[in-house]
């Protein structure tokens, strides 16, 4: 018996670690990484939407409470700014997401796995 012929009648290479249904296509299609990425988008949306909110506010009590100063004027204007172009960035994702499901048919929010 050759060594070609030993190693093919060894038996498997088992890890505890991994759950016997990793690697097959059970497996693949019970896969939560989709719904993952899905919920860390949504989580990163809502905490962009909160922080644009929070810096509009600040940015406008801060423009009201300059009193003329050109440079807390220059500041409240340029968090104004900054907001505003977080949210354009938001948007701008959304609009990817939409795109890519309503033109290429590929739903990154609700991910599904190939199998046959």
């Amino acid at each position: 018996m050759n060594i070609l012929q030993k190693a093919l009648a060894a038996e498997p290479i088992k890890n505890p670690v991994i759950a016997p249904e990793e690697g097959t296509f059970q497996g693949v299609s019970s896969n939560p990484l989709g719904s993952f990425f899905a919920r860390l988008w949504w989580v990163a949306v809502l905490v962009g939407a909160l922080a644009l909110l929070i810096f509009l506010i600040w940015g406008g009590v801060d423009l009201l409470t300059s009193e003329g100063d050109q440079e807390k004027y220059k500041n409240a204007k340029n968090k104004i700014t900054h907001a505003l172009m977080g949210m354009a960035l938001l948007a701008a994702s959304f609009a990817f997401v939409r795109i890519l499901d309503v033109i290429f048919k590929v739903d990154l929010l609700n991910l599904e796995w190939p199998t046959p």
